[in-house]
């Protein structure tokens, strides 16, 4: 594989804002193509993309636009449009292209794997950005970094070109020696936070301090890693106190994505979180009374947007 020269991004939220931003100006003219319906495109052009108040000015690409295949694919979409995002990316991805997937959970690389060949997939995780979209403007003061990872846990020439791009652009990058391990670590932490700040409406303050939604958030946070040990992936205690150390260093006043959607009354990823615990959970044999709890309260609140 050649130096990264073309990188096509889909899904212009928190991330792709962000990671678009970083990469524009280190890219080739025209190496940085957005993939967008025409909708909004003329959303985009008509209000502008701002980035901690920047105007970006970003290449658009409405998914029927013929284009040579990119070097890196990027889909930062929700979970709730990857499908969409597959179809729309799907001129992008030629027989070289990688496959980068910055969505939440532990699904998507399958998903994806599935539409494109899963050997075009590097593993990744978003993690400790603190970045903030509200319409098409982004704030955020912590880039944050991805760890990046084969299945195999290789490091391969591709691995290795994916990072010195990020690490170009002044995006974060560490390569993690079992990806898949830190995946489900980091969907322990997302099925407990998301979720728990989201059904008692609160923020990272909320779960900081001694109550019900901390323990709450535990009590979630337990039930992935006692599925991870069916699932061979075996997180243990650390991996739980790791992240609420972590959760510490927050700022109080911040939320989550799903807490965020919720008060937008956006749909939410509950599939992606509670929905895939209850799925494991029905696989292994195990029963998971606290995400089953918070899929009624989150299904429930969804049911209601709008007619409050």
């Amino acid at each position: 594989m050649n130096d990264i020269k073309t990188v096509s991004l889909i899904g212009l939220g928190a991330l792709g804002i962000l990671y678009a931003y970083k990469l524009k100006d280190i890219l080739p003219e025209n190496g940085l193509r957005i993939i967008v319906d025409s909708q909004r495109m003329q959303k985009y052009q008509k209000e502008g993309v701002y980035c901690n108040g920047e105007l970006c000015e970003f290449h658009y690409y409405p998914p029927d636009m013929p284009v040579s295949p990119a070097d890196l694919l990027m889909i930062c979409t929700k979970s709730t449009g990857l499908s969409q995002a597959i179809k729309d990316a799907s001129g992008h991805v030629g027989p070289d292209t990688v496959v980068l997937s910055a969505i939440n959970g532990i699904t998507s690389e399958e998903i994806i794997g599935r539409a494109y060949g899963l050997d075009k997939v590097l593993y990744a995780v978003a993690q400790n950005t603190d970045a903030t979209r509200l319409g098409t403007h982004l704030t955020y003061h912590a880039v944050g970094s991805l760890a990046l990872g084969e299945k195999d846990k290789s490091i391969s020439p591709r691995l290795l070109q994916v990072k010195d791009l990020l690490v170009k652009a002044g995006i974060g990058c560490e390569l993690s020696p079992d990806i898949l391990r830190h995946q489900w670590s980091k969907f322990m932490f997302n099925v407990g936070l998301n979720q728990v700040t989201t059904v008692f409406e609160t923020n990272y303050g909320g779960v900081q301090k001694e109550g019900e939604p901390r323990q709450m958030m535990l009590y979630a946070m337990d039930e992935v890693r006692r599925l991870s040990l069916l699932a061979g992936i075996n997180l243990t205690e650390k991996d739980i106190q790791y992240w609420m150390d972590m959760l510490a260093t927050l700022g109080p006043e911040c939320k989550p994505s799903m807490r965020q959607d919720a008060e937008a009354c956006r749909p939410t990823e509950l599939a992606l979180f509670a929905g895939t615990v209850r799925n494991l959970g029905k696989e292994f044999g195990m029963d998971t009374p606290i995400n089953d709890f918070l899929f009624e309260k989150i299904s429930a609140m969804e049911a209601n947007y709008g007619k409050q």
